[in-house]
């Protein structure tokens, strides 16, 4: 696996997809290339809101780092 840095810090990009199926909301796609990466869901609400942790390994954002995250959601999630 190779991490994305450059003089200017990390960089990384994050998409997710978030799908509505009976009364649950939920993951259905999640791709991540750099050090931005997802936990696992939860559900503290209930099944209507999922709930995600997004994690940037690193220790934390600096100057220079570029974190790009795209969530789709579908009718109802």
């Amino acid at each position: 696996m190779s991490i994305a840095t450059t003089a200017r810090g990390w960089q990384a990009s994050l998409i997710l997809a978030f799908q509505r199926r009976a009364a649950r909301t939920f993951l259905e796609h999640c791709a991540h290339q750099g050090p931005l990466q997802v936990q696992r869901p939860f559900y503290p609400e209930g099944d209507a809101v999922c709930h995600i942790a997004l994690l940037h390994p690193p220790g934390g954002v600096v100057g220079g780092d570029e974190l790009h995250i795209q969530a789709q959601l579908a009718p109802g999630a």
